[in-house]
């Protein structure tokens, strides 16, 4: 992937795309869906809801950008 094809020298959205965004949006009290993620110390991918078992779970999302 170039760089060129990512970022933007200028973000533009429009209304139509937050309106969207802010109909389909998950609410605050919505249960989050299950997904695969990697386990970080094994390499392994394990169901998102396996963690959600166990206790508590922390997600984060970043951008190292």
């Amino acid at each position: 992937m170039k760089v060129e094809d990512y970022n933007y020298s200028v973000w533009v959205h429009g209304s139509e795309s937050f309106e969207a965004f802010a109909t389909d949006a998950p609410q605050v009290t919505s249960r989050a869906p299950s997904f695969p993620v990697e386990d970080l110390s094994t390499g392994k991918s394990i169901a998102m809801n396996e963690l959600w078992r166990k206790g508590i779970t922390i997600v984060e999302f970043g951008s190292f950008t």
